[in-house]
Parts: C-alpha cells; structure tokens; sequence
C-alpha cells in the first residue's frame, strides 16, 4: 500500500480509516442500536456505500511529493473507520464541550468546542443545508511523550473528505501531509443516488 511504504503504520491507519463519502436515504442503523446521531450518520454511510461501491479518486499530498490514485472498489468499513471514533456523545463523559449555533436561512452550523485545551476532540462543525448534512469536519490534538499530531478531518456526503496532518515525533523532524479522495463516478454524481 502507497500509504505504508510513504508514510509509515499511522499513515496507513489513516489512509484505511479516513474515507467518507455518499449518503443513503435508507436508515439501516437505527437510533435504539446507537445513541450518538453523528456515529449513526457515519454507519449508515458505510452500508449505503458498500452496497453501491462508487468509485473514488485519492490524491496524498506530502511537501512536494503528490501521488494520485484511481479506485473501482473501496472496503468502505476499513476507510470510514475513523470518523464513527471521534463521537461527541463519548468525548462528552470525559470533557465539557460548548455547543453553538449558526444559522441564515437554509444554511446552519453547529459547532461543538471542548473547554478543556488537553481534550483529544477540539471541535466538531456540522453544517447543515435545508436540514441535511452537508459538511462534517473534526478538529483532534493527539499528544503523547513520543508524538503530538494535529489532525483535520472533513466530509462531504457524496462529495468526498480531506484529511490535513501534522505530526511532530520524537525520532524524526516534524512532518505534514494532506489526503484527499473525491467520488469520481459520474454517473453516481449525475444521478444524484
């Protein structure tokens, strides 16, 4: 895999772990199974994109380096991952997060900001348009002895995500890199399934 021989174990965990996009209008995973809406919302996707398997395009960006890939399938468990980890509700038991609200006509935004400097989830925006999730973006600081990384998750369903990353590790000089994969069916974007 591109990812584990460029950019080591946790590059590959992201790479398996970060892919979102597509939005079915079937509720397979329903609210008596899993409290928290937006670990729900990321579930949901996962089965719809399984079952209709569009294809996807993947740029990694690191400095200089560019490398972009063309995919027909995609294990949508493995890439979506991530995104059902970083659940408010969870967070919420162990940090205070402040929730605010934005909103113009169809357009809102709700942001959900920790109090505490030292929480893992900093923010999680959810914009929403005429009531549908049209972006969701995390904000995560991991920080340990041996590394900190600084990580910006965000999602399009249908559209695609982006991941930026930057790491400083103990053993090696600080590193950023950047993915991003946008559904490259036509058809599938056309149709509008």
């Amino acid at each position: 895999m591109i990812a584990m021989k460029r950019y080591g174990l946790s590059g590959a965990v992201l790479l398996l772990c970060l892919m979102m996009a597509g939005c079915g209008k079937d509720q397979w995973v329903d609210a008596a199974k899993e409290s928290d809406s937006f670990v729900r919302f990321a579930q949901n996707e996962i089965l719809w994109l399984q079952k209709t398997q569009p294809g996807m395009r993947k740029t990694v960006t690191s400095g200089e380096d560019v490398s972009t890939e063309t995919l027909d399938s995609v294990e949508w468990s493995n890439e979506l991952e991530m995104i059902r980890s970083w659940s408010v509700s969870e967070y919420r038991k162990k940090h205070t997060y402040d929730e605010t609200v934005d909103s113009a006509g169809s357009l809102m935004i709700v942001r959900y900001n920790a109090q505490d400097t030292l929480a893992e989830l900093q923010e999680l925006m959810v914009t929403y348009r005429k009531g549908k999730i049209d972006l969701m973006q995390w904000d995560i600081k991991q920080r340990s002895w041996y590394m900190d990384r600084d990580l910006r998750v965000s999602f399009q369903p249908r559209k695609g995500y982006g991941v930026r990353v930057s790491e400083n590790a103990v053993w090696a000089s600080p590193r950023a890199y950047e993915i991003f994969a946008e559904i490259n069916n036509k058809e599938f974007l056309i149709n509008g399934e």
